[in-house]
């Protein structure tokens, strides 16, 4: 190897060397964790976080899109966790619950908008609501202090928008909604609440004789990503506690649309009978086109046959046959004179007497078959007589 590629070697491999220390001096390892985006079951679920950290603790949970005996088997000292639309429950499922909570149920329940919710089959059944007004806004939940009374000033009922606290933790959640009111009864049996009488409230757990009722403005603390912050954390576990221990606690996060065949015989009724009329009335418009259906055309029909008769009609009729019978005549006559050169020299009874003779025929029924007919029957006659002798020939 020459001095100058050992140089190159050398100045190369010190390179790489430096490299490779530099490297391993300045690498530092770390963990970090990285959020991604949600998918499957928790894209649509928004309980699901809450899901799974009750079943890692031990306490049965079931997520449910349906509130159908045969998956919703209440029983009491159960949990009943309503995170869907409750506008669309019936009197009967309505009723079913109202009665279950009754019996020492846990219902959990939002109060979304209470000019929507107040006339809903589900809390016409309650009756726990007032109808005083108490607007919206915002309280903060402190993650130190007890999520059961409040922690921070909520704001006037003229100021439904966010207002943050300036002495908020960096654990603190601002909880923001619709206030409410709960009849005085209820609220005497009140163990748990947040807000107060005059701003309304935004939090209440009473009792509804032997079950427990827990009215909120939202679910917001219960959802997702909420249920990181230790303040959402605290706040769901107080507010599942009557029978987390007890019971079975259903998470119901929607209700599932009935099919489309349902939804149009019990509420699409009207449309459909009018489709009925109109159609009824498009058939009677346009039945003067409808009749009898075209008979079936005849197999192996002869029309070449047919057409030949249909002639032959039209020519008796029009002078009795005597035309036709003269073409029959003519026609034989020129056969009868190809096949006997001696006929041709004939006429008359000559003629008749000559093909009576060869061909054994009856002289005065071949003179009669010759002549023209007088009548229908003569006609006959005559043509039979004519095709006997033409058979012959």
């Amino acid at each position: 190897m020459s001095r100058t590629a050992l140089s190159v070697t050398l100045i190369v491999l010190t390179a790489v060397g430096l490299a490779v220390g530099g490297f391993f001096m300045m690498f530092e390892r770390k963990e970090t964790e990285v959020t991604t985006p949600a998918r499957g079951e928790a894209l649509y679920n928004r309980f699901f976080a809450l899901e799974r950290t009750l079943a890692k603790l031990d306490v049965p949970v079931t997520s449910l899109t349906t509130l159908a005996p045969a998956r919703l088997p209440l029983q009491p000292d159960d949990t009943l966790v309503l995170g869907a639309d409750v506008s669309r429950i019936d009197t009967g499922t309505a009723a079913r619950i109202v009665d279950w909570v009754r019996e020492g149920g846990h219902l959990v329940l939002p109060v979304k908008s209470l000019d929507e919710v107040s006339h809903t089959p589900l809390f016409e059944a309650l009756d726990v609501l007032d109808a005083k007004t108490a607007g919206k806004g915002c309280i903060t939940l402190d993650a130190a202090a007890d999520p059961a009374k409040p922690t921070g000033q909520a704001p006037s009922k003229q100021a439904p928008s966010k207002q943050v606290s300036s002495t908020q933790g960096e654990n603190d959640f601002e909880w923001c909604g619709p206030r409410f009111h709960l009849h005085s009864a209820l609220m005497k049996q009140a163990d748990a609440t947040i807000g107060n009488e005059k701003d309304g409230y935004f939090f209440v757990r009473t009792d509804l004789e032997s079950g427990k009722l827990s009215v909120l403005s939202s679910l917001v603390p219960l959802e997702g990503e909420q249920l990181r912050q230790a303040a959402q954390q605290r706040f769901a576990w107080r507010l599942l506690a009557p029978h987390i221990d007890d019971g079975h606690v259903y998470l119901v996060y929607a209700l599932d649309q009935p099919l489309f065949w349902t939804l149009l015989l019990t509420r699409g009724w009207p449309a459909l009978l009018a489709l009925s009329l109109l159609l009824a009335g498009w058939m009677a418009m346009r039945s003067e086109r409808l009749g009898p259906l075209l008979p079936v055309p005849l197999l192996q029909r002869r029309a070449l046959l047919e057409h030949v008769q249909a002639v032959g009609e039209f020519l008796f009729r029009r002078d009795n046959g005597r035309s036709l019978h003269e073409l029959v005549c003519s026609a034989l006559l020129a056969r009868v004179r190809r096949r006997d050169p001696v006929c041709a020299m004939l006429h008359g009874d000559a003629l008749y007497q000559r093909l009576a003779e060869r061909y054994r025929l009856d002289c005065a029924q071949l003179a009669r078959a010759f002549h023209p007919p007088a009548n229908a029957m003569a006609f006959r006659e005559s043509v039979v007589t004519l095709a006997r002798l033409r058979k012959m020939l």
